[in-house]
This record gives C-alpha cells, sequence and structure tokens, in this order.
C-alpha cells in the first residue's frame, strides 16, 4: 500500500490512536485575584458565604451578604505573588506567610445594584410593549415600509427633499426602548 505524500515531509498519517494507557490526566489549576475595590471593610470578614457566578464569562458577578457585584477580567502586566497568612507556630506574634502560586488575571469587581424585572400583572402594558417591539422589528427588517407618495414641486418650490430627510432622521432617532432583562444592572 502506497501512501499520499503530505506537504510536510516526516509526518505520515495516523490510521489508529494507541491505548489509552500511554495517555495521562492532567490536572490544571490556574489562580485569578478578585479585586474588589474600595469597599466597607468589615463586609468580607463577616460574610460566611459568597456566590460566584459566571466566572468563566466576560461579565462575573459576585454577592457577599447581600451585595452584588460585577466584574470584569484583567489581563495583569506583570505576575502576582499569592502568599497564604498564617501564625508562627514558635513564637505567636510574628505571622508566618507562605508562597502559594502567581497569577497574571485580575476580576476587577465593581458594586451594583440589581432593577427588579417589571411585573407581569400588567397585561395591558406588556401587550404595548410587544406590539412595539413587533414594529421595530418590522421597520428594521423592512416590511413595515411606510408608503410613499409622489413628491411634486408645489408650494416647496424644491424643498421636499430636505423635509424627506428630516422626517428620515426623525425615524430613526426614536428613544431607545426600556430593557426588560432580569440580568440589567446600573452602577451605584
Amino acid at each position: 500500500m502506497q501512501t499520499a505524500p503530505t506537504l510536510v515531509p516526516g509526518y505520515k498519517q495516523v490510521e489508529q490512536f494507541g491505548p489509552d494507557e500511554e495517555y495521562e490526566d492532567g490536572e490544571e489549576v490556574s489562580y485569578v485575584t478578585l479585586d474588589l475595590g474600595t469597599i466597607e471593610p468589615t463586609l468580607v470578614p463577616s460574610t460566611s458565604t459568597y456566590r460566584l457566578i459566571g466566572l468563566d464569562t466576560p461579565t462575573p458577578f459576585l454577592q457577599l451578604s447581600g451585595t452584588v457585584f460585577r466584574g470584569h477580567h484583567d489581563a495583569l502586566l506583570g505576575t502576582e505573588l499569592l502568599f497564604s497568612d498564617g501564625k508562627d507556630d514558635v513564637d505567636r506574634s510574628k505571622r508566618h506567610i507562605s508562597y502559594v502560586a502567581t497569577t497574571e488575571q485580575r476580576i476587577r469587581f465593581r458594586e451594583v445594584q440589581l432593577k427588579p424585572k417589571a411585573s407581569a400583572a400588567d397585561p395591558e402594558k406588556a401587550r404595548k410593549n410587544l406590539a412595539d417591539d413587533v414594529g421595530t422589528l418590522n421597520r428594521i427588517t423592512g416590511k413595515d415600509v411606510p408608503k410613499t407618495r409622489r413628491k411634486g414641486k408645489g408650494k416647496n418650490k424644491g424643498k421636499g427633499k430636505e423635509k424627506a430627510q428630516d422626517q428620515d432622521a426623525m425615524e430613526i432617532s426614536e428613544p431607545d426602548e426600556k430593557n426588560d432583562d432580569p440580568m440589567d444592572v446600573a452602577a451605584s
């Protein structure tokens, strides 16, 4: 059996991989510094539990005793050294610091206030918002195009184009619709 030549000399096509015993399973540990900025100094020591959601997403969230923080990832220019803090066994008045690891990533958190989602108790308002959303979508996709009228030079004497441009500008500059996203946050 003759094999086809490859683009890179020295490589051959693999028909089947070897037994699984040849491969090793490894565990990779990476550390990330959580920067909470300037917060109440007693918040972290007084918190017994925390919630960290979306660590692998661009905007993770952290909750400490009812205080919610939104974060973003920062790549560091250098490397941070991480140490653990403890008491010296021989002399209790001295602190013992031991090296743990290094990190090149930091998540910087800012305190935010979560806005409650609009209640579904008002079905009329929900229907109106849905109709507005459908109307906006139809305008964007071109399904709801206003009927064009033949413009002639009447009283305006050539000012039809200027008025049409002003009307187009007014359609585009409609106010943004309210976002009822449950994860919508406002910085405090």
